[in-house]
């Protein structure tokens, strides 16, 4: 090829490329302008509360029917509760296999909790949105505080419904009960 040839095809190439980044970008925007902003936080809402409730019914089906079941899953938490203060699953299947055994004991802690949340933020794009939220943890009986958490989670959607990618916790120490 003789230079002027080259110069254009890379110009041609360029023109190209610029044009299906501008297309993409475009459809991408398209995308996000669609979403209804309101019902995906109030979607992803439900799943979060699902999950809550699930996990204090100790219904492991439905607890486990929150959750994106991939070894990509991540679960990071602190809690001056635990034994070893940090927490953490790389994949769902070791998630899994903990809760199974925990519910099957009947180990799950502050059963027939109330919990508030407050100060979220929500990023929603067409299949993954991230929220992030404080959330304070009382005794349903007594409203005795259980405990107060920084909480993020990232999900995706999956055939249409929203699921837990990323379980992230974090709890204030010295604040609560932790039996």
């Amino acid at each position: 090829m003789k230079p002027t040839s080259i110069t254009l095809y890379l110009a041609l190439a360029i023109v190209v490329t610029q044009m299906a980044c501008q297309s993409m970008a475009g459809k991408m925007a398209s995308d996000i302008r669609d979403i209804d902003i309101e019902a995906e936080k109030a979607a992803i809402r439900e799943v979060v509360a699902a999950e809550t409730w699930a996990y204090y019914q100790q219904d492991f089906t439905s607890w486990k029917n929150t959750y994106v079941n991939a070894p990509y899953f991540r679960m990071y938490g602190y809690w001056e509760g635990y034994p070893e203060k940090v927490k953490y699953h790389n994949g769902f299947e070791s998630l899994q296999t903990v809760k199974q055994e925990q519910f099957q004991q009947n180990r799950t802690l502050w059963q027939g909790s109330i919990e508030e949340s407050t100060n979220e933020n929500f990023r929603i794009y067409p299949e993954v949105a991230w929220y992030t939220f404080d959330q304070v943890s009382y005794d349903k009986a007594t409203r005795k505080l259980l405990g107060r958490s920084l909480e993020t989670r990232i999900l995706e959607k999956h055939n249409g419904q929203w699921k837990i990618a990323y379980l992230g916790f974090h709890y204030f120490p010295g604040e609560a009960d932790h039996s």
